[in-house]
Formats: structure tokens, sequence, C-alpha cells
């Protein structure tokens, strides 16, 4: 399905200097753990991103799906590193942002105008809240099992010390 362009919310992305580790690895294991919280209506799936135009080099990203709000986590090695990064972007379908384009009444008729309803907002945040958590989650075990301290830990620490 075509979408219209997507609404960057949030990134963020953890680092770990000499380590060597299969992405196939960590998208199965985030996905269980995903899975096992039996999150209504979340669709997870890995699959090729491209690096930027239609003919470019793919890269393998995993989607993690509710509604119009897209979690988009890249886990990749970088020379003898690894890296784990993740956005939180929200997408209209292609048909929606060419009927929210119609003038004066293609917003309206998209439901572009009518308010959230707190069910509706809370529903976003619960997903956005879960799929923010299951991902740290991951990350902090992958530190562990190989040795890295958290950083937000030593910081912690050294202002206690002050």
């Amino acid at each position: 399905m075509l979408m219209a362009p997507a609404i960057v919310h949030t990134h963020s992305y953890r680092h770990f200097s000499d380590l060597q580790l299969s992405a196939q690895t960590f998208y199965s294991e985030l996905n269980e753990a995903i899975l096992s919280y039996e999150h209504p209506g979340v669709v997870c799936g890995v699959g090729p991103l491209g690096e930027g135009g239609w003919f470019s080099a793919q890269r393998e990203y995993m989607r993690i799906k509710k509604g119009r709000y897209h979690y988009y986590v890249c886990a990749a090695p970088f020379g003898r590193s690894f890296f784990i990064s993740w956005w939180l972007e929200e997408q209209d379908t292609f048909l929606i942002a060419f009927i929210a384009s119609i003038p004066f009444i293609g917003r309206w008729l998209a439901g572009k105008t009518r308010a959230k309803t707190f069910f509706e907002m809370d529903s976003e945040l619960m997903f956005t809240e879960s799929i923010q958590f299951h991902i740290k989650a991951a990350v902090a075990k992958l530190m562990a099992e190989h040795g890295f301290r958290n950083p937000d830990l030593v910081t912690a620490e050294r202002n206690a010390e002050a």
C-alpha cells in the first residue's frame, strides 16, 4: 500500500563498541517479547527498507505497527561495532492523504477535523509506551549479556557521589 510522507515523533539509538551480533537474533528476541504481551492489534515483521530512492540499497528493519503508528527498528553491524536504532513514525495511507488534500472538504472527509477521543489518545499512548519499553528492555538485556554498563546508571552513580 502506498503511504503519504510520515511524521517522525521520536528517534533513539544505542551503539555497542567491539560487538558483533546477528540482527536477526535481536529481531527474533524483540518479536518474542512483544508477542508474549499479547498487545491487541500489534503486528510485527522484518523486511527491507530502501536507504534512499527506489533503486537504492536495502536494509533490513523490524517494523512494529498498530494502526497508523509504526516503529522501525534497525539492528546492524558498523565496522567492528554494532548499533540499534529505532524510530516512531505516524503514517496515513496514500488514500487518506489524497482525500485530505481535496480543497475545502478533504480534511473533513478524511476525518482530520475532529479532535481525537480520550480512548484514541490512550490507545496510541499505550502502544507507543509499550513498544518503547520492549525495545529498551531488549537493549538492556543485550548490554547485560555482553558486559556493557548502562550509561544512564553510570551518570546517576556519578551524580549521587557528587
